[in-house]
């Protein structure tokens, strides 16, 4: 019997633990996250941001079936936009519930953080949690998408004085009709956060240091296909390959749809639009917080929100130090050169989300990406290629284990 830790409880741990459980392997898997519970984070964002659908594809979700939430649930909760379907927030956490009972995951979770990572000298980890327990699987799993926050340099001071909410400290469901809340950022969170806001009778200033970006997805679908993963994945040097993701993805975008969203709400007046302006200094004015911007106009604004992102950088996570320092290997701006199977050279332990951007593309912080890097690392664990893990059967032969179970079950209760 294989013992498998995975550290984190978001889509990427999730994708992991049932492309395991659908292989039959990983019958001793526990699973870390603080919350207890699968996606508490990623379920609090979306009502947090009041995010009514996602921006992926129905395909594209922590089942290694491609199809399986299409082929679940009806047409319910299923919206169909710009030659794709979107799932709705509430029909995607159904089925990952589903999924999560299928799999019989549903106690997997261990309420607890895991503090610190040391190898010995075949490479092989001991977790210790925040409870100091020790953990020591055949195989460590992080999952844990350890990102820094960015802060513009104009909004830094007032951030630490506690008069700027980064995107996780925001709830729009508690915005006060009537003030004026500034949004500094052009991605998707942003808009949403300034749509949210304004539905709740809030006048918005939108500020985006560039030209607002809309496309359709957050990196182009021709990197889902072998068209540009294949001279990818070829390119030798990890500093070019860093430099084809960071050109792919391109910054923050919003999709067309939100984007009318947007402009409905600059008709009625509840929202305004500030383009290729930056924020270059912030102080106080009778209780509100004014921002001096490099077009030299200043704002006052009752809340500001900066909606900036964040970045990934595998030196600064201190569960990846210990790897670094112990078995060095390239990092290209924060991402680790990893082996096909996505393991730190030299240990046992595997990494999932966009930390194996380096290996699986730009997507690989997307939910395509988890499901992608969940089959690598189940391929390998069954002695399989797992850079050929990606042409795998849909439908039943997709996850035969649990679907095995589900008869077995079914012919019980008969």
């Amino acid at each position: 019997m294989v013992s498998v830790l995975v550290v984190g409880a978001g889509p990427a741990g999730l994708a992991c633990a049932i492309a395991l459980r659908c292989r039959g392997l990983a019958e001793d898997l526990t699973v870390l996250d603080p919350s207890g519970r699968w996606l508490a984070a990623w379920h609090d964002r979306f009502a947090r941001q009041d995010i009514p659908h996602l921006r992926s594809p129905a395909v594209h979700h922590p089942h290694p079936d491609p199809f399986a939430l299409l082929g679940s649930g009806g047409t319910e909760g299923l919206v169909a936009t710009g030659g794709t379907t979107l799932p709705t927030t509430a029909r995607f956490a159904s089925f990952v519930d589903d999924s999560i009972e299928a799999a019989e995951l549903r106690g997997a979770v261990r309420p607890a953080a895991a503090r610190s990572l040391a190898l010995d000298a075949a490479g092989r980890a001991t977790v210790i949690d925040d409870r100091g327990r020790p953990y020591q699987p055949d195989r460590v799993l992080l999952a844990t998408n350890h990102r820094l926050s960015q802060v513009p340099e104009g909004l830094r001071a007032a951030h630490a004085a506690g008069q700027v909410k980064l995107t996780d400290e925001v709830d729009v469901r508690r915005t006060v009709p009537g003030t004026h809340i500034v949004v500094v950022g052009g991605g998707l969170s942003a808009a949403h956060l300034v749509l949210g806001a304004a539905r709740r009778g809030a006048r918005v200033t939108m500020l985006v240091r560039r030209r607002l970006m809309v496309r359709r997805y957050d990196v182009h679908p021709n990197w889902l296909g072998p068209k540009k993963l294949r001279p990818f994945q070829a390119e030798p040097d990890p500093t070019r390959r860093r430099a084809k993701i960071d050109h792919a993805r391109g910054g923050g975008s919003i999709p067309h749809r939100i984007r009318r969203q947007l402009e409905e709400c600059q008709a009625t007046g509840m929202v305004s639009l500030r383009q290729r302006v930056q924020v270059v200094a912030t102080d106080s004015a009778s209780g509100r917080v004014r921002l001096h911007l490099d077009d030299g106009h200043q704002l006052a604004a009752d809340e500001v929100w900066a909606a900036t992102g964040g970045h990934l950088d595998v030196s600064a996570d201190p569960l990846c130090h210990p790897l670094l320092s112990a078995h060095p290997t390239t990092v290209a701006a924060g991402l680790p050169d990893l082996a096909p199977d996505l393991s730190w050279p030299g240990t046992n332990v595997h990494l999932v989300g966009f930390s194996t951007a380096l290996r699986l593309g730009p997507t690989a912080g997307n939910l395509i990406g988890h499901r992608r890097a969940a089959l690598r690392i189940t391929a390998a664990m069954c002695g399989e290629d797992p850079e050929l893990a990606d042409r795998i059967a849909t439908g039943a032969a997709a996850c035969p284990a649990v679907n095995m179970r589900h008869q077995r079950t079914t012919t019980t209760a008969r």
